[in-house]
């Protein structure tokens, strides 16, 4: 019976890895808000062709020819106000990223893809992401157009059409690459 007590207190000693250090903001409000249906949600009557007053599962499919005029239901008041929450909720997130924001591909002068390369670029906030290839992964951050890549190297950037155009500092060489959207 001791033994196992000790090995419990034992067992409460070992150290603990702890999550790893990051400047990014631990939680922030979803940018598009969870969908908050009405109390009617569901129990609405339909509104497209037919007599039909509630909408029901599909058992057959059903032919163009049983249509008079719209193959859908119109939307309802609730679903129109969602979609517009949906839509306008992306614009912001949208205006609020930075030019890095999103996933990128770096490949080097003969276009062969060296890794990819995902990052967060908030308009006035630290930038901050990771990259990977098929040897590791890492952690990258950015300070301007410089972007350190945890155990890859250095890269830096300039912007060149839709992409970037730059060079990759990795063990003491250095080579040109192009940064893309996949």
């Amino acid at each position: 019976m001791t033994g196992l007590i000790v090995f419990a207190f034992a067992g409460a000693l070992l150290p603990q890895s702890a999550p790893h250090p990051s400047s990014q903001v631990i939680y922030s409000a979803p940018a598009i808000r969870p969908f908050e249906p009405n109390a009617s949600f569901g129990r609405e009557n339909a509104r497209g062709d037919g007599g039909e007053s509630r909408r029901h599962a599909l058992e057959v499919p059903v032919s163009v020819d049983a249509y008079a005029r719209s193959y859908e239901f119109v939307p309802t008041s609730v679903e129109l106000a969602y979609n517009r929450g949906v839509n306008s909720a992306e614009q912001r997130v949208d205006q609020n990223a930075g030019p890095l924001d999103g996933s990128w591909q770096v490949s080097d002068d003969r276009g062969q893809v060296l890794f990819g390369m995902v990052l967060s670029d908030p308009r006035g906030g630290a930038t901050e992401g990771g990259w990977r290839n098929t040897e590791g992964f890492g952690l990258a951050t950015a300070n301007g157009r410089t972007i350190t890549l945890e155990d890859m190297g250095v890269l830096t950037l300039d912007r060149q059409g839709n992409g970037w155009r730059g060079t990759l500092a990795s063990n003491g060489r250095s080579r040109a690459v192009t940064v893309t959207r996949p």
